[in-house]
């Protein structure tokens, strides 16, 4: 019973604030360059034309979380937390120079006191076909990892994109489309330093492992990713990367490469699309012992209400360690609704989340919501 009344107090919590939201919120600066798109009175080409001339735009969003745990003796504490909360301030320094930077009021430790540096880049578009980059961004692998926290469909990202995948990291690439056919592509050269996944393993305990630190030795992590779309509604990619990392002092050095397979199917006209992505990882250490962890996750999203109410359905594996029957695999399967308010800029999310661990043999089932505006 107090579980049940604890979830209806989340949903109403966050429905209510969505109906603030909806009331009183105007679509902003964006919203109203897109409708006046739509409207024919400007251009995109014009919208991004003035863009280019000196510009400098203040952006950002929050995202309000309730959880419930299904078992709350081995589970997290049930609650509210302010999941993220981001400025960014972008803009145009000169007509093809363009800068970002991005404070997450919400950093490592996890509390809305901490801050912490998220993106900080320059960025040189002359070229559409070699695009230049130089600071903290995301490194160019994993189709949801790159995906905007604010636009991916569940509302936390699958267990095995947070393990392989680096996330953010210091450093330079080159990217752009290739002229005469619907390729594009990105490289880079980056830090590295990570902290060794499948020997020890923790719920997104690798993810942004390296941002805002220092290279760990004098090697670097290289990683490419190149996507095609055969058709408009079609996309497919492949991501891979190299990297030495740690065998400073007395710490070993670990020999890490790891791809990534990626399909997406967008069908904006019925409404529904399909995403799937596979990862593996292989780690060996100078002692000479290896780790090899891969996984996948399968997700189909289709409105029920065009616009404005979407159904979501994911399943997800990952295995940390392929050689040892069991160790930590996961198979997660989420079911939600997203609740569209405007687009992107204000919805409200709901996921129930059915957890089957190998090593656990108890209930832990999540039933987690979230309120989002982005302005």
């Amino acid at each position: 019973m107090k579980k049940v009344l604890g979830s209806i107090a989340i949903a109403a919590g966050l429905t209510i604030g969505a109906s603030v939201v909806h009331a009183d919120m105007h679509p902003g600066i964006q919203g109203l360059n897109d409708l006046l798109i739509q409207k024919g009175i400007i251009t995109k080409e014009e919208v991004d034309a003035q863009a280019k001339k000196h510009s400098f735009n203040i952006t950002g969003y929050v995202q309000f979380q309730g959880k419930i745990n299904q078992n709350e003796d081995r589970s997290p504490n049930d609650g509210f937390t302010v999941r993220r909360a981001k400025l960014s301030a972008f803009g145009y320094a000169y007509e093809h120079i363009n800068f970002k930077l991005e404070a997450n009021f919400v950093g490592v430790s996890g509390s809305p006191s901490s801050l912490s540096l998220d993106d900080a880049y320059i960025e040189d578009n002359h070229l559409p076909y070699l695009v230049g980059r130089a600071g903290q961004f995301k490194v160019p692998f994993s189709l949801e990892e790159l995906t905007s926290d604010t636009e991916i469909l569940s509302i936390e990202r699958s267990e095995v994109v947070k393990q392989i995948a680096p996330g953010r990291d210091q450093g330079i690439s080159f990217s752009g489309n290739i002229p005469g056919i619907p390729v594009s592509y990105g490289i880079g050269a980056f830090n590295g330093q990570k902290t060794p996944a499948g020997t020890t393993y923790g719920i997104g305990a690798n993810e942004d492992a390296a941002k805002n630190k220092a290279n760990d030795n004098d090697q670097l992590l290289y990683a490419a990713r190149i996507t095609a779309k055969p058709l408009e509604w079609i996309s497919i990619g492949i991501s891979g990367l190299t990297s030495k990392d740690g065998g400073v002092g007395t710490t070993l050095a670990v020999d890490r490469n790891a791809y990534e397979v990626e399909l997406q199917i967008k069908s904006p006209k019925r409404g529904c699309s399909l995403q799937g992505e596979y990862l593996r990882q292989w780690l060996k250490n100078s002692s000479d012992a290896t780790t090899t962890s891969d996984g996948f996750y399968v997700q189909a999203g289709h409105y029920i209400m065009p616009k404005h109410l979407e159904a979501v359905i994911k399943y997800e594996e990952y295995d940390s360690d392929k050689d040892t029957a069991n160790k930590d695999d996961i198979r997660w399967t989420t079911v939600g609704l997203n609740f569209y308010i405007y687009g992107n800029d204000a919805k409200l999310m709901a996921n129930y989340i059915f957890k089957d661990e190998k090593q656990q043999d108890y209930n832990n089932n999540t039933f987690l919501t979230q309120l989002q505006l982005r302005f």
